[in-house]
């Protein structure tokens, strides 16, 4: 039986990326929730469990353009040193703003020079394909006020931005490592 639209799905999961753990759940007592079609998680993730029912496991391969997308090098920018005077300035600095559209967006510190900074606007783990290993364990229909808000009401007494969790719509999220988050 297929998943259906806004479903909550509660997974435990391990990711990686080149064999390097990204994120994982599977230890924890409590799975991740998230309601199904409403790009909470990376958009490769939901169409290969579509078909999973409840105690299926499976590994599978998210290929980078299904998962924090491809690296796009118009998303890399240099500007004016100054224009970022106010921060502790650093390679690797992860900066977090907002998008045209209000959205999280993160920007990483690439390179800095006398009188510029180059800052990519890129998922830090764009470009990159991610391996999962995923266990359904649970999959209902959403309650009224689940429905209304978008989130599982698991999710909702701790909810930051459903760009996190795991497995990031795409995107990822703005706490570790890039992370597995949700849209």
């Amino acid at each position: 039986m297929a998943i259906k639209q806004d479903q909550i799905v509660a997974i435990q999961y391990s990711a990686s990326i080149e064999n390097e753990i990204i994120d994982n759940n599977m230890e924890d007592s409590e799975p991740l929730f998230f309601m199904f079609g409403r790009g909470q998680m990376m958009p490769g993730l939901e169409t290969r469990i579509a078909e999973m029912n409840v105690g299926d496991s499976s590994d599978l391969e998210i290929p980078a353009a299904e998962a924090y997308g491809a690296h796009d090098p118009e998303a890399v920018q240099t500007v004016p040193k100054e224009h970022l005077a106010h921060l502790d300035l650093y390679e690797g600095l992860v900066l977090q703003g907002q998008g045209e559209n209000g959205e999280p967006v993160m920007v990483v510190v690439k390179e800095i020079h006398a009188d510029t900074v180059v800052m990519d606007h890129n998922h830090p783990m764009a470009g990159q394909d991610v391996s999962f290993s995923v266990i359904i364990k649970d999959i209902r229909d959403p309650s009224e006020e689940e429905l209304n808000i978008g989130i599982a009401a698991e999710n909702q007494h701790h909810h930051h931005h459903e760009e996190g969790g795991c497995c990031g719509g795409g995107k990822g999220d703005a706490g570790d490592k890039g992370g597995c988050g949700c849209n």
